[in-house]
């Protein structure tokens, strides 16, 4: 699995478009219904959208996202949100903690993690010469 993070509008999309031009990809957003089958042509799974999911919806896409990782090469776009800067509101903070505690679980078993700030690209994780960045 492969992660790729950073804030809202910094290049995530666009970097693994880039890297993954010309293969065969199918993309998903959690924030939909979880999908009941994949498609066999696509060699790739990118996902998207858990910046709004609850603990326990967060919990399913894990479970998903390990078995599909073992099934096909799979590319997580996370949207870091807070910043460490806490919410007034419990509601969003709750959200901020459980999209955190998910992450730290995605990045952990993750082969590679990569943080894109503004259109360039870190590896965080991973072996910096078999990322392809460019």
């Amino acid at each position: 699995m492969h992660v790729i993070f950073g804030g809202a509008f910094n290049g995530k999309r666009a970097f693994v478009e880039k890297k993954l031009a010309g293969r065969h990809v199918q993309w998903i957003d959690a924030g939909e219904e979880l999908p009941t089958t994949l498609f066999l042509d696509k060699e790739i799974l990118v996902i998207t959208g858990f910046e709004t999911l609850q603990q326990d919806q967060l919990n399913i896409w894990f479970t998903h996202l390990k078995k599909w990782d073992a099934e096909k090469e799979v590319y997580v776009i996370a949207n870091e949100i807070g910043r460490g800067i806490v919410p007034m509101e419990a509601s969003m903070r709750k959200l901020r903690d459980d999209v955190g505690r998910f992450y730290q679980q995605l990045f952990a078993v993750a082969e590679s993690v990569t943080r894109i700030w503004y259109g360039i690209p870190q590896t965080i994780k991973g072996d910096v010469h078999n990322e392809n960045l460019h």
